[in-house]
């Protein structure tokens, strides 16, 4: 048995590793499960000089296609990661995945088959644009689960050669004062092995690590099962507009499980538009469904109302929703990210793109208390910031889902299986005064509601209440519907906002300011000197790499549009210090009478060792 086998065929490392032997299996983090969460844990920890192994179960990259709406915040990370460009080369165009559509079926025996119900915009497309455009400096991306892990795997391998080993079962795991203890099995041979780390990042789907270390779960972790479906076909007979991304059906003829008839999800790979060659269906399935390739294919026909369709299947697989979060997400040693923090339904697209931004939240942490910078007591903060933003997706991607169909059952009453919900549609596609009225209702209820595909205030407004923010004593701006609408603010515990600025001619955003493993205090030029001394006086007694720019003209940039200062709240020489993850730390908007003491007392606080600064 050899459990040292580097799946990845990358060469290459920017980073000095530990030897790891059959005897010595000792790592300072230990990251169990290479989804996209452990995967960009890795990617993260390699950059910030961090040594680590990955294991994963399963024995390659491969999987079923759920995850594929990459968004905006994630690109920004994946910006940061130098990542961005390869994802949005390989990804399908924000403008193919603009418009989100129900549908009675794509096609069928009467005119009542084949007709659009309503659609609304999605992914900061159509009417969206400018106001997210406005909000971050990357846009949105398709590319599924399936074709991201290989990239990130990829990637990970490149930067830390050998750290990440597939066949790798977690059979147990222990934790103690001085570090945890996994003992771990090969599944190809059954020979079991040990590894000793000093935190471990749970990216495994609440499998094993979480019910090791006495994590429960709150909500509903079986809301139902979903057969997925991944094949190619052609269906540009029947998809007449190319920025459909998504169809839900709803249909009589579909409606054994419940309204919701499925969905179809275009999946590129090389086309985008209405002929893109590959597809994917999620239809409701309880267990014990046979999934052989006749009742898969007649499913699919069924779905789609295409009863002549030859489908090129590609893979088959079962998923359980649900809409729960873990209790805890910080136990000890070990920190849990992803599916093993939060599991819900795929609306919204906020699974994996919440797990890359727990990734985000806990890495820089683990390598800042690893290095000597901070205290254990920081990674505190990484339950007290992501678990809140754990129970609001849970709780936002159930209530779409429960609205992907409420509206459509208030408008057009009367839907069932067979003739008689047919009669509704009838009434509601018919050309009298009450169709009309049902389909400006039905058209209204698209436009107001909340369907989770124009949720910016979930994605970029997140706040943050722990021990790595310093409050300013400021109160954060209202805001009618956080869910839907983002408000720029760079109070401390919100993201730093977006502003383009400029340097010798070259265009970046504020966000590229953010570095993986340092600070960065942002001022204006008349601050530069002042706080340059106030960095050569914290450096005295905190040992944290803090770099100093200047926004403003003959600074360091220029303020592009020129509204940074409205953006930031900062006057003349005030500052705000950017965590590693683009989140703002602190705020002063004038610079202090002991600017060097008060630096250090912040920076004592971010990093857990020292009280807070007062607010205000």
């Amino acid at each position: 048995m050899n459990p040292h086998v580097d799946s990845s065929t990358s060469a290459g490392t920017a980073t000095k590793h530990a030897t790891i032997t059959a005897r010595s299996r000792r790592v300072p983090v230990l990251i169990v499960g290479a989804g996209m969460a452990g995967l960009a844990s890795s990617i993260m920890l390699s950059k910030m000089g961090i040594d680590h192994l990955v294991i994963e179960r399963r024995r390659g990259v491969h999987g079923l296609p759920k995850a594929h709406i990459l968004s905006a915040k994630t690109m920004e990370i994946f910006r940061q990661l130098g990542l961005d460009e390869k994802v949005y080369r390989a990804g399908g165009p924000v403008e193919t995945i603009s418009r989100f559509n129900w549908m009675t079926s794509l096609a069928g025996p009467t005119p009542l088959h084949g007709r659009e119900i309503g659609h609304v915009d999605a992914w900061g497309g159509g009417d969206d644009v400018v106001r997210y455009s406005a909000a971050t400096p990357s846009t949105y991306t398709n590319l599924a689960q399936i074709q991201t892990e290989p990239l990130l795997n990829e990637e990970a391998g490149r930067l830390a050669p050998g750290r990440v080993r597939y066949g790798q079962e977690l059979l147990g795991l222990t934790q103690n004062e001085s570090g945890v203890t996994a003992q771990v099995r090969d599944v190809a041979d059954g020979a079991e092995w040990t590894i000793e780390a000093d935190y471990v990042l749970a990216a495994d789907g609440g499998r094993s690590v979480g019910p090791a270390v006495g994590v429960e779960w709150i909500g509903e972790r079986d809301l139902g099962h979903i057969l997925i479906v991944h094949f190619s076909a052609q269906l540009h007979p029947w998809i007449k507009d190319p920025r459909t991304g998504i169809t839900i059906f709803v249909s009589p003829d579909n409606m054994e499980f419940g309204m919701w008839g499925g969905a179809l999800v275009k999946m590129g790979p090389h086309r985008w538009g209405t002929d893109a060659e590959e597809w994917v269906v999620h239809v409701a399935s309880p267990p014990g469904i046979p999934q052989d390739e006749a009742v898969v294919v007649e499913t699919i026909r069924k779905t789609l109302g295409i009863a002549d369709l030859e489908p090129v299947i590609h893979s088959v697989g079962r998923w359980r929703v649900g809409g729960s979060f873990a209790e805890r997400l910080h136990v000890g040693r070990v920190l849990l990210l992803g599916d093993a923090a939060h599991q819900h339904s795929p609306v919204g697209g906020l699974g994996a793109n919440t797990a890359i931004a727990d990734a985000h939240n806990a890495t820089w942490k683990v390598a800042q208390v690893i290095k000597g910078h901070a205290h254990p007591s920081l990674l505190r903060s990484y339950h007290d910031e992501r678990h809140p933003v754990a129970r609001n997706v849970v709780a936002q991607s159930s209530a779409a889902l429960m609205r992907h169909t409420s509206e459509i059952a208030r408008v057009i009453e009367g839907i069932e299986p067979g003739a008689g919900g047919w009669s509704a549609f009838e009434r509601f596609y018919a050309r009298t005064p009450e169709g009309e009225a049902m389909r400006a209702e039905m058209a209204r209820a698209f436009d107001e509601g909340n369907y989770g595909v124009r949720m910016l205030g979930v994605e970029l407004g997140q706040q943050y209440d722990s021990g790595a923010v310093v409050s300013d004593g400021t109160q954060a701006a209202e805001n009618p519907d956080p869910a839907v609408h983002y408000i720029a603010q760079a109070r401390p515990g919100h993201r730093l906002p977006h502003a383009w600025i400029d340097r010798a001619g070259t265009r970046s955003s504020t966000i590229d300011l953010a570095k993986l493993d340092r600070f960065v205090l942002v001022t204006d030029p008349a601050g530069r000197g002042a706080w340059l001394q106030a960095i050569a006086k914290a450096a005295e007694r905190v040992d944290l790499p803090v770099e100093l720019v200047t926004i403003g003209t003959g600074g360091d940039y220029e303020d592009s549009m020129g509204n940074w200062a409205q953006l930031s709240g900062l006057r003349l020489g005030g500052a705000l210090l950017i965590r590693p993850d683009s989140f703002v730390g602190w705020r002063t908007p004038t610079v202090p009478e002991e600017s060097g003491r008060e630096l250090t007392r912040v920076l004592l606080s971010l990093t857990g060792q020292g009280e807070k600064p007062d607010a205000g």
